[in-house]
Formats: C-alpha cells, structure tokens, sequence
C-alpha cells in the first residue's frame, strides 16, 4: 500500500485525463439563480462559488465519479455522487430552504460518507455559525448542550466530553482524521486542541469502535478544521471574544490561501486569558484562572489526483488547580511558603481574587505538539486515503511552594497514529471500504513523584466496511479486530509511601509490572428505511470494546488532582458492550422531528467505589491527611435512554424557528443489590432546551443575517445517583435563561466589513450546580454551610469576527 501510494503521489499524470465541472444552482421553488453557493468535490478537497447568475466552473477535475456537497446559508445541503466525463461536465443543482440539519453530510461515522438522515448510525452536526451564536468557556463547551451530550467540569476552562453517560476514555476524541491522544483517562484537564481553530463537531453516539479501536464504548467526538479556500483566493480573519464573568479575553487570526495551481497554506495564532470566575454563593472561584496560546499551521497541494496536506501545531495552556479550601469565613486559601521546609494555608487576598495570575505552588503547564500528514489520491478506480501523525503531550503539575519550577508530576506522553483506508468505487448501489489504523504509544515520569508508571502500548485494528444503498433503503455494517499490547513498568514505595520507578532500599514492590496483550473483535450492521417522502426510520446495532487504562491497572497512591487515594488492579479484563439504537425522523418543509431510543449493555464495567475498613468507616491510608481510598473494580452494567428534538420552521414565517431537544439517560450497576449503588457515576440528569429565534434576512443596506433568540434550560433533579460509601450526592433542579442577538455589517459595495455575536448565559445570575460538576464535591463552606463550589453565574460573551482579503 506504502508503495502504492509513493507512485501515484510521484506519477499524478497517471490519472484520468483532464475535465471541467460546471453548472446552474437554483431555488427548487422559484427557480431563481442562487448567489454565493458552495460546490465541492469531497475527495479533490476543490470546489467553487456560484457567481450573480448562479453559474459555478471547476476546472481541473479528474474524469469519474465525484461526491458534490452543495452548500447555502438557509438552504439544506445537497450531496450526489457526479460522474464527470473528459471534456466538460453539466450538473445542475436545486436547493430547498431547511427546517432542519437532517440533510448536513458526515464523514466520520460512515467511510463512505452519507447524511444524518440516511446515516443508521445515531449522529449529530455542529457548525462553526452554531457555535459563534452562543457562548462556550472550551471545546468541550460548545456541544455540551446537543441532545445526548453532556460535560464533566472541573472549573469553566476544563470539560471532558461525555456522550449518553460515558466520557473520559469511553469516548474517542479525533481531530482532523487523527486520534486526539493527551491522557483521556483524567478528570483535571481539557482537550488540548485550539477551540477557534475547529469549524465543524461530528458526534456519533454509540460505540466507534468500528473505525477507531479499543475505547469508544460511549461514540466519537470529531472535530474538523476549515476546508481550504477556492483556486485563486488568500484571506483572514479577525476573531475576538470577550467574556465578562471571568474577564475572559480570546483573539485568533488566521490567514489562507489557494493558488490557480493549486498550491494550499493556513498559518493560525490563538490566544486566551481569563481570570477567576464568579458565582452569587462562593464569589470569585480562587484557582479557575488560565491563560492559553496555540499556533497551528498548513500546507498541502490539490490536483486532479486528489490532495496532500502537512499539519504542526501546537498548543500550551498554564492553568490554576481548584483547591475548594477555605476558612471560617467562607475566603479561599493557597499554600505559601513559612520556611525554607514549610508551608501553610493563607487567606486569598482581595486583589488575589480579581487578578489572573498563575499561581506557582497549584497550577497546571499543558503542552501538545503535534504533525500530522494526510493525502488522499484516486487510485486503480477507487480512492485510498492515508493518514500519519506524531504527537508529543507534556502534562506538568506543580504543588508545593518548597519546590518552585519543578513538577511534582511531569508526564511525557509520545503517540504515533496511523490510517489506511481504501474506498471500492460504487458498482449497482454498493461501497465498500477496507483498512487499518494504530496507535503507538510511550509514557515517561519525569517529575519529583509517581502517580502512575510508565507504559508503552501498540494498538494494532484492521476492518472492513459496506453499504448499500436504493432510493428508500440504506444498508451498512462491517467487522473489525484489533489487538493491543500493554507494558506497564514496576512501581516501588518507600517506607513513607513515596513512589519510584527504581527499586528502593528497604522499601517494597506497589506494581508488579504488566505485559499483558488484549484482544477483540467490533462489529456495526444498521438499516434506514424510507417509509415515505417525509418518514424514515432506523436502527443500528454495534459491539465496542475497551482495554483496561494504565491508571485502572496500575494506581497505588494519592491522586492530587482528585484528592483520594486510588488503587488499581492489574487483574481487570476489558470492557464490551452491545449497543442498540432505534429511530425515527420526519422532515417537512416546516417542521423536523427526530426520536431515537438506545440500551448499551457493558461487560466489565470499570469504576471506583470506596473502600471501607472493617468497622464500615472509611479509609484513610495516612490519619495526618484524611484522603479517602478508593478501589478500581468491575462488574456488568447497562444504559438506557433516548433523545428527542423537534423543529419549526413555517414555509409562510421563515424568519421565525422554534427548536427544543430533550434528553434522558438511565443506568444500573448490575452487580450491586444494594440501592445506593445501584446507579453509575456522573450520569447527567434529564434535560429539556427550547429555543425560539427570529431571524432576518437584510435591515437597510448595510445589516444582513441578523438574529435575536432567547433559551431555556432546565436540568432535573438527579435522584438516581451513586449514594454509596457518599461517592456522590442528589442535585437540585435548576433552569437557566440565555439571550443571543447579532448581525453581519456590510460595506456600500456589500462586502461583510465585520460580525458580531452576543450572548447572555444565565441572565438571571442562578446559583446552581451541575451534578457533572466535580468541584461539587469539595469540603463545606462553614460561612454558608454548602457543600463544593457552584458553576459559572451570569455570564456576557462578545464575539466580533472581521474578514479581510478575497480573490
């Protein structure tokens, strides 16, 4: 394959001869010409604008069938397979104005691409016009509030995806085609990838074993960046973000470019800072202060033969640990330095709170580096995609004033992704794609303390993918197998418990090591059907599985970042589950409904529960520090739910869209009898969001695309949580109010000068917290007498985004 590829990439005049797409874009009911659409050809990453009269003209298109997406604000988006022909090729396209996103194309939950609503696989859409109209603290943020999404914070600056009630390493986070790899196992920081940079979300729900391997029990989060500009145009854009809670200040620019030759480059610089958030019941949060810099940069080339790109990027983050620790009086304390051997809790000054300061004693230093190559060429009449990426992940944890510049924990994390994919060209309706991907992965300690051990692993997977599709019908499934190899290294205490990767004098053996190879097989077979014009259902059945992670087999000490002490068990087996959905959608030209309803059944779930000493007390490994022990453990589990979204759209009020979305998920510990333990852990409560939006069109000669909308949230009371040995607590209901309001400025000559977005989260400043929310679990306020710290309050976000440059 590596040969093959290495030829077509030097021998690109091997491919078909030389042909030109071109054609008309209309409203399907006026018939009138449209001005300013997209038409792109997926696999040749090319594409062009319709000009006044609607005509668009791709030259340099290689003869054969091409998949077209056909894209318009207000319209839905159309996607055909076009056989271009040497010589040149009419195709001619009419777009329908949308009530819904049923018709948004995807790629990452199916190889050969489909739409959300032909797609058997439950997946959901998130466009980069979304996010710019509503307010998002990180990454993870912005699609928290999609039907079936949910997010475990620790502060505002970090979230962790979690998907039907499973994240952390449940859910595989892929940026670009590459597997997002910077210790997905912990619950202390964020995704390190820049938030500005992503243009588009594609979430599966469900098990994404089937293309990515071992982990993806929960589904996928696939984040995407721009596509490259048409021939012939080099542009930017401005973009900045005020948010008032936190002080919260964001500025990314990016330039672009693609020549007539074909010749493509992306150069993009990314900055944040934000001081510490605020709420009516704890005030400033001391210790949720970060700041943020990532730079990323493309080139790459498009020719008739397809296109190859080089990414680097690389992202840093220097962020404050929420300690939650305070005094009679309800002010925060931080450690500070008493002697050249001590230190001591001290009050938070005034100025201390208001400020942004990294504090040198409790803070995080987050470094991603990462290069990545992806080409993808037509190839013996069919399409062969390949990816290759590298990536350093650097994680230092500072904690002690005694120690300045240097790390307690210092994790260095080294991944080497690979993705080979070939797609058979389509014959009588059907697809088929194979391929392979893997992972290398080495992790060293290189800081004052052991937390985990070093580990090397190799994911190895190879599959094979099919679909079959008519004009009411769509078929797919495939089957997969992959093999990891994990070695693990020993890990020795000595008498006072401090961790080493060397043996110790007189100390004793935590970790005896681990060389131990996991294995599975994945499968996914779904069907949608067109039940008429206007109802199709769907179901899809899929098995997932996921090898024990390096802190699940390995821990033995305490954890700072969750202040308890963890113990693993290298006897753990893999998890596997069986997950069943079942749908149905309806789409008029004024409203869209969509319904589905899931089971995911779990073997060897893996979880932590408390660990009591035989008088049923806790236990606490050193009486000095009273951290709770807490001990990996499996059983069998299952979780139920659904999701439901309906929206409005009158054909006779366009201007006028109405949209909620409800979401449930349910679960039981199959191996406990007991109630309190019956129920997972961070399981999000039921949800219900409503939003009404007015939107229009032009306001003089100069406003385009304004909109105003207001939101309501409102989270149920979670009363099925894990009360056991008191791992959690119940959580009040709350409701949240969001106002969002904005516009393009255009110039006389009807050039976009600037946008701008606003947006009011929590008008009425609501004191809640989120049962997702780990900083819930912190110790008492004895001024207030409640329990943790509360989320974000009222919260006024400002984004202006300025384009420049053109043709």
């Amino acid at each position: 394959m590596f040969r093959l590829l290495l030829i077509f990439l030097l021998l690109p005049g091997l491919a078909a001869a030389q042909a030109v797409m071109s054609g008309l874009v209309t409203d399907k009911a006026t018939n009138e010409p449209l001005v300013g659409a997209t038409i792109y050809l997926v696999d040749l990453q090319k594409g062009a604008l319709t000009d006044t009269l609607g005509h668009y003209r791709i030259p340099d298109v290689s003869a054969g069938s091409h998949k077209v997406e056909v894209r318009l604000l207000s319209y839905k988006t159309q996607t055909r397979t076009v056989r271009v022909l040497d010589g040149e090729t009419s195709a001619n396209f009419a777009l329908e104005t949308e009530a819904a996103q049923l018709q948004e194309v995807v790629v990452t939950g199916l190889t050969t691409g489909s739409t959300v609503k032909d797609s058997p696989v439950p997946i959901m859409t998130y466009n980069k016009i979304q996010w710019l109209q509503t307010s998002s603290t990180n990454l993870v943020d912005a699609v928290g509030k999609l039907p079936g999404m949910s997010q475990i914070t620790t502060g505002v600056g970090l979230s962790k995806p979690v998907i039907r009630g499973l994240g952390f390493n449940r859910v595989i986070t892929v940026h670009d085609g590459v597997r997002q790899e910077d210790n997905q196992w912990g619950e202390e920081h964020a995704l390190q990838v820049d938030e500005y940079s992503i243009d588009r979300y594609e979430i599966i729900k469900g098990s994404g074993s089937l293309l990515y391997g071992s982990d993806g029990l929960g589904g996928v989060m696939s984040l995407i960046s721009a596509r490259p500009p048409e021939a012939g145009v080099l542009r930017g854009q401005l973009l900045t973000n005020y948010q008032s809670n936190n002080g919260m200040v964001g500025l990314s620019g990016v330039v672009e470019g693609t020549t007539q030759k074909g010749l493509f480059g992306r150069v993009r610089v990314s900055t944040k800072t934000a001081g510490n958030y605020q709420n009516r019941y704890d005030g400033r949060v001391y210790g949720s202060a970060y700041r943020e810099f990532d730079i990323s940069g493309t080139i790459g080339i498009t020719r008739k033969w397809g296109y190859s790109q080089l990414y680097v990027s690389n992202w840093h983050q220097d962020i404050n640990i929420v300690t939650g620790e305070r005094d009679p009086s309800g002010r925060f304390l931080k450690l500070v330095r008493v002697s050249a051997d001590s230190e001591a809790l001290a009050p938070v000054s005034d100025a201390e709170l208001r400020g942004r300061a990294i504090e040198p004693a409790n803070y995080q230093n987050l470094n991603h580096f990462k290069t990545s190559w992806n080409t993808f060429a037509k190839v013996g009449g069919g399409n062969l995609s390949a990816i290759v990426s590298y990536s350093q992940n650097r994680r230092q944890e500072f904690a002690s004033t005694l120690t300045p510049g240097q790390p307690a924990l210092y994790f260095f994390l080294q991944n080497v992704f690979y993705d080979f994919k070939y797609y058979f060209g389509g014959r009588n309706g059907w697809d088929f794609t194979i391929g392979g991907n893997g992972l290398w992965q080495y992790n060293q300690n290189l800081g004052l303390e052991v937390l985990y051990p070093g580990y090397r692993s190799w994911d190895n997977g190879l599959f094979a993918f099919a679909q079959k599709k008519t004009n009411r019908l769509t078929i797919n499934g495939g089957l997969r197998m992959d093999v990891r190899q994990m070695r693990i290294n020993k890990l020795y205490a000595d008498s006072s418990g401090v961790f080493s990767e060397r043996p110790i004098t007189g100390g004793q053996t935590r970790f005896g090591g681990l060389n131990k190879t996991y294995s599975n097989p994945t499968a996914s077979f779904g069907i949608t059907y067109s039940l008429s014009s206007r109802w199709i259902v769907k179901a899809n059945l899929g098995r997932g599985f996921r090898a024990p992670a390096t802190a699940e087999l390995s821990a033995n000490g305490e954890h700072a970042g969750t202040f308890r002490y963890e113990i693993g068990s290298p006897d753990l087996r893999s998890e596997t589950s069986w997950q069943s959905d079942l749908g149905i959608n309806y789409e008029s030209p004024d409203v869209s409904i969509t319904a589905s309803l899931f089971q995911n059944r779990i073997s060897n779930f893996t979880y932590s529960e408390k660990v009591l000493d035989r008088f049923g007390r806790d236990s606490i490994v050193d009486p000095s520090r009273p951290i709770l022990t807490y001990r990996y453990t499996q059983g069998d589990a299952v979780l139920f739910g659904g999701e439901a979204q309906v929206s409005i759209n009158p054909q006779s009020a366009r201007w006028f869209h109405f949209t909620t979305s409800y979401s449930l998920v349910r679960s039981r510990n199959l191996s406990q009898t007991a109630d309190s333990a019956r129920y997972l852990p961070f399981l999000p409560p039921p949800r219900i969001i409503g939003q009404v939006k007015f939107t229009k069109a032009e306001a003089g000669s100069h406003w385009r695309n304004l909109y105003a909308l207001l939101e309501i949230e409102h989270n149920w009371r979670q009363n099925q949580a894990l009360l056991a040995y008191g791992t959690e607590t119940l959580t009040p209901a709350y409701t949240l109010i969001n106002l969002g309001a904005g516009s393009d400025m255009l110039s006389t000559k009807g050039r976009t000068l600037f946008s701008v977005y606003l947006t009011v989260q929590n008008l009425f400043d609501t004191a809640y917290q989120s049962h997702q929310n780990r900083l819930k679990y912190f110790g008492v306020n004895e001024a207030t007498g409640r329990r943790g710290v509360f989320n974000m309050g009222r919260n006024v976000s400002v984004k202006l985004v300025v384009p420049f440059g053109g043709k």
